[in-house]
C-alpha cells in the first residue's frame, strides 16, 4: 500500500505540481492567470501588457524605473523581470533559488534579455552590496518567507537612500484558522506544499522594523493589482462597485454611482470582507 492509498499526504516537487496542473483542463484558467503557460516568452509579454503591470509602473513611477538597478525577489518565471527590462531598467537581478523549467532560473534564461541577471539566492540572504539597489520588487513572494523580518531587513539593507520596496499580491490571514482554510483550498499547496500567509500587522511590522517608511497599503479591492483575476481591468473594477448601487437601488443606483466619490463607499464595504488569503500590496521607501 502506498502512502496515498493509506490516506497520507504525499508532496511532490513544485515543477511536477505545475506539470500536473497544466495537464488538467480544470486548471487551464488558473495556469493562464498565474502566467505559467508553456511559452515563457509569450507569458512574459502578456504580463508586460497587463493592467496589473501598468498600475505597478504608475505607482512606482517611470522616472524611478528608467535606468534603475532592480531586484526581482522570487522572480519565478521572470515575467516581472521582463517587464522591468522593457520599461527601461538598467539591470534586473532576478533572485530565484529554484531551477525548474516552468518557473525558475531555467525559465528566466529563455527570456534572453541582456538586462536580466539570474541570481541563485533567497530573500533572507541577498548577495548584494549595502545601498546598491534602487528598487526591490516582490510579487507573491513575502508570504513564502521562512523569516519575514530577515527578508525585509535584507531588502532594506541593499536599498539606497530614497530606494523603493514594492511588494504585491501577498496573502493575508487573520489567524491560524484562516491560514488552515486558505492552505486547504490552495491547489499548488495541496500538491507541493510551501505556501503560507501572514497577518497584515506581521507584514507591516516587518517592513517598519527594517527601517522603511510605508507609503501605501492597498487592500484586495483597492487596486487592480490585487483584484486580478476577479476583474481584469480598471474599468471592470469600477463596474463592480457601480453594480452594487444598481443592485440595491435599481435605476436610481446608476445615477448615485456617478456622484464623485460614491464608489468609494462600496469599495470600503467590500474591503471589510476578510477572506482567508486575500491579496495586499505594500510600497515603502528608505529615507536614510
Amino acid at each position: 500500500m502506498t502512502s496515498e492509498q493509506a490516506g497520507e499526504s504525499v508532496l511532490i516537487g513544485y515543477g511536477e505540481a505545475m506539470d500536473r496542473l497544466r495537464a488538467d483542463p480544470a486548471y487551464a484558467d488558473l495556469i493562464r492567470d498565474i502566467y505559467l503557460g508553456p511559452d515563457t516568452v509569450e507569458e512574459a509579454r502578456r504580463f508586460e501588457r497587463s493592467a496589473e503591470w501598468r498600475e505597478t509602473r504608475r505607482l512606482i513611477g517611470q522616472d524611478r524605473i528608467t535606468g534603475a538597478r532592480v531586484i526581482d525577489l522570487g522572480a519565478g518565471a521572470g515575467i516581472s523581470s521582463y517587464a522591468f527590462a522593457v520599461a527601461g531598467a538598467r539591470e534586473i537581478l532576478a533572485v530565484e533559488p529554484w531551477t525548474g523549467s516552468s518557473a525558475g532560473r531555467d525559465a528566466i534564461a529563455r527570456l534572453e534579455q541582456p538586462a536580466i541577471v539570474t541570481v541563485d539566492a533567497r530573500g533572507e540572504d541577498l548577495p548584494f552590496d549595502t545601498g546598491s539597489i534602487d528598487i526591490v520588487y516582490a510579487r507573491q513572494t513575502l508570504h513564502h518567507a521562512d523569516d519575514l523580518s530577515k527578508m525585509m531587513a535584507e531588502s532594506a539593507r541593499v536599498l539606497r537612500r530614497g530606494g523603493v520596496l514594492f511588494t504585491c499580491r501577498d496573502h493575508v490571514v487573520d489567524d491560524d484558522a484562516q491560514l488552515a482554510v486558505f492552505l486547504a483550498g490552495h491547489p499548488v499547496h495541496r500538491l507541493a506544499g510551501g505556501e503560507h500567509a501572514y497577518r497584515l500587522d506581521e507584514y507591516l511590522g516587518a517592513i517598519r522594523a527594517a527601517g522603511l517608511r510605508v507609503k501605501k497599503v492597498l487592500g484586495p479591492w483597492d487596486s487592480i493589482i490585487n483584484a486580478f483575476p476577479h476583474v481584469r481591468s480598471e474599468e471592470e473594477r469600477q463596474r463592480v462597485f457601480r453594480k452594487k448601487y444598481v443592485k440595491r437601488w435599481g435605476t436610481a443606483g446608476r445615477f448615485i454611482a456617478r456622484i464623485p466619490g460614491a464608489t468609494l463607499l462600496v469599495q470600503r464595504r467590500i474591503a471589510r470582507r476578510r477572506d482567508p488569503g486575500r491579496a495586499y500590496t505594500f510600497m515603502a521607501v528608505k529615507d536614510r
